[in-house]
């Protein structure tokens, strides 16, 4: 990433490209939101010229990574964001080159150096800047804002000689700070207003759990009382809280929250409040000018997060391309990893509204410190919370989303696991709604992944490179990789051809009984010793069947090794292939014992319902061995099917093998 000049507007023939002799779309703003607007523009094919003016001297870049840039984590080649389709002549930049004025009655906008640029639409994508409190002080040398590339610079450069640092905000932005100054071994404390961190956020109970993960870390943490004054001379020396209490400090960041830029458009007489005023097609007050993104007012809120940004600059694209999108308001959604904590909000979860039928459920792990919250509104899902790892994060927004109703049996399985759904169930992006997104950094939905594969974006590289996800955090590279069938490279289940060819003689022996017919009792006695003999004599009779019911009930204890984390004695697929085994051998002492003949009544229900569980749990061995040469998503709805039916197989076995041993004796 490196500074750059303006770069004067290119010159473009009309002999090449009709669509030039049109005034461009000019996009005011090279920050995450309007990159993500002009690629949406592209993405639905306009042909006509995309101009952008951006006021900063470096190419566009990722804000959301700059606390991993501060922390060291990567490198400022790692920030770029430019736009990802080619765009030939059609895009252009002009960087460190600010809009002064914007004029709608001419449709023209002001640069810095004084040229006039025309427009047929105008898009305001101007953000919003660092909020800094209105206390004495705040000039002093050694106060720092944290929102651009600018003020990451300075902070690096001053984490080389700060001891003592004072974090004013314990929201998102000033938890990350934090965490990535305490590694410069500076002394941190964190200053919060707010009775507890994450406040919009998190409730009680999850902030508790999140301020313990932040003081182990070695940052101290004050709640409940603000930033008062800044004291010392020329240079900061200390701070003074609301308390009156004095906390020494040679450095301060102010992450105090942020502010629309409204500026360009008050001048412009654009209807503006705390941000710029839009309806649901994302225009504001003056004709072919529309804002998006953090300086944008919407139904009277704004939005501080990139997500809600980037829904409106699809919505916009649509309008702009002849689309008839609505824009109807964004959830207000946080998931992220805070000082190394996966923190999830979704909706209202910290602090919902009171109203008629409403009710939280919870779950709470101190083992594991996971703390999840879910807010349903007459038995439907409306918001959600989490702090630790939450293996249903995306498809809880999408419950949340589209309000779907909780069951009492997913209700009974949060209380006890802190799952709604059965493991796994959610891994098969394949099967989401077009609508839920998929990579949350970057706001990518499962519709539009799916849209760029049928584009020929045929591997988790490809998806990447069209739409952005999971160049952020990474966390969503599995789920692309599932999506595209290309889910690295196959991973053979440990000890998948023993367990294949157990499997594959459990299935032979099914078959026998099937093919083979059943054993004849002998005309005489006079013929010697035979098989029959194993079936009709009453001692080999008892002997065959004890054995059977002694390893039957071996075999049955042996499938809680994965159940019971006390017994951790060989490894579980070692135990596997003797369970499978044994229940071949078991299938083999069953055809002694009965001579093949199933029996009637009560017999032919026990008959039929270990031969049930024995090909259930062959055909289980069968899948398990060849699951690496399956898709992901298919090999896991596989092994999840069988492994239940062979478990809920053997839940009568118990029952009618205890009558049928009954049974024989008692008559």
């Amino acid at each position: 990433m490196h500074a750059v000049a303006e770069s004067p507007e290119k010159i473009f023939d009309p002999l090449q490209d009709n669509s030039c002799w049109a005034d461009p779309i000019i996009i005011v703003g090279t920050g995450p939101v309007g990159i993500r607007c002009a690629e949406e523009l592209l993405s639905r094919g306009y042909r006509g010229r995309i101009v952008m003016f951006g006021d900063e001297p470096w190419q566009p870049y990722n804000r959301i990574k700059l606390s991993s840039l501060l922390a060291g984590d990567i490198g400022i080649d790692a920030i770029a964001n430019n736009v990802r389709f080619m765009a030939g002549e059609r895009l252009v930049q002009h960087l460190c080159c600010a809009v002064k004025a914007v004029l709608p009655d001419d449709k023209t906008v002001l640069d810095a150096s004084g040229k006039l640029h025309r427009y047929e639409k105008l898009i305001l994508a101007v953000g919003s800047r660092a909020h800094i409190p209105d206390v004495s002080g705040v000039d002093k040398a050694g106060v720092y804002t944290f929102r651009d590339l600018r003020d990451t610079e300075h902070l690096a450069a001053r984490t080389a000689r700060c001891r003592q640092v004072v974090v004013v905000g314990g929201g998102l932005l000033g938890l990350e700070a934090a965490r990535a100054l305490q590694r410069g071994h500076a002394e941190v404390t964190l200053v919060q207003q707010a009775p507890r961190l994450l406040n919009r956020q998190l409730d009680d109970n999850g902030a508790d759990l999140l301020q313990q993960r932040v003081e182990a870390l070695g940052i101290k943490v004050r709640t409940g009382s603000g930033l008062g004054a800044i004291l010392g001379g020329s240079r900061v020396t200390a701070v003074r809280l609301r308390d009156s209490t004095e906390l020494p400090c040679d450095t301060v960041l102010l992450a105090t929250g942020i502010r629309p830029n409204v500026e360009l458009a008050r001048r412009a007489w654009i209807k503006v409040r705390h941000g710029i005023q839009v309806d649901d097609q994302l225009r504001t007050s003056a004709a072919d000018v529309y804002a998006i993104g953090e300086c944008a007012e919407h139904r009277g809120q704004t939005y501080g997060l990139v997500a809600p940004g980037y829904e409106q600059a699809a919505v916009l694209a649509d309008v702009l391309a002849g689309g008839s999108a609505r824009y109807l308001g964004s959830l207000n959604l946080a998931q992220l990893k805070v000082v190394g904590e996966p923190v999830f909000s979704l909706g209202e979860a910290a602090d919902p509204p009171n109203e008629l039928r409403q009710r939280a459920i919870t779950f709470r792990d101190s083992q594991q410190a996971v703390y999840r919250k879910v807010v349903l509104q007459k038995g439907c899902f409306v918001a959600a919370l989490a702090v630790g790892e939450l293996p249903e994060s995306r498809r809880l927004q999408e419950a949340v989303q589209s309000q779907r109703r909780l069951h009492w049996w997913e209700e009974l399985r949060f209380r006890r696991t802190g799952r709604f759904w059965p493991e796994g169930s959610e891994a098969d992006v394949s099967r989401w709604p077009a609508g839920a997104t998929v990579c949350q950094c970057m706001g990518v939905t499962r519709g539009r992944l799916s849209d760029a594969l049928e584009q020929g974006c045929l591997s988790a590289e490809a998806l990447s490179a069209r739409t952005g996800a999971g160049t952020v955090c990474g966390s969503c590279k599995p789920l692309l990789r599932d999506l595209a069938g290309t889910a690295g490279p196959a991973t053979v289940e440990p000890g998948a051809l023993p367990l294949w060819l157990s499997g594959a003689l459990g299935t032979l022996f099914f078959l026998a009984w099937l093919l083979l017919p059943a054993a004849r009792v002998p005309d005489s006695v006079q013929t010697g010793f035979s098989l029959a003999s194993v079936w009709n004599d009453g001692l080999a009779k008892q002997i065959s069947g004890f054995t059977l019911l002694g390893l039957t009930l071996i075999g049955l204890l042996m499938s809680l090794r994965k159940r019971l984390p006390g017994i951790q004695w060989g490894t579980f697929s070692a135990w596997r292939l003797l369970h499978v085994l044994l229940g071949a051998f078991c299938l083999l002492l069953l055809a002694l014992h009965t001579g093949l003949n199933l029996g009637a009544n009560l017999n032919l229900f026990l008959a039929l319902n270990f031969l049930a569980l024995a090909l259930l749990g062959a055909v289980t061995s069968l899948a398990i061995g060849q699951e690496h040469s399956l898709r992901p998503a298919t090999s896991r709805r596989l092994r999840t099917l069988l492994v239940w039916s062979h478990i809920l197989a053997a839940w009568p076995f118990p029952a009618l093998l205890g009558f049928h041993v009954l049974t024989v004796y008692y008559f």
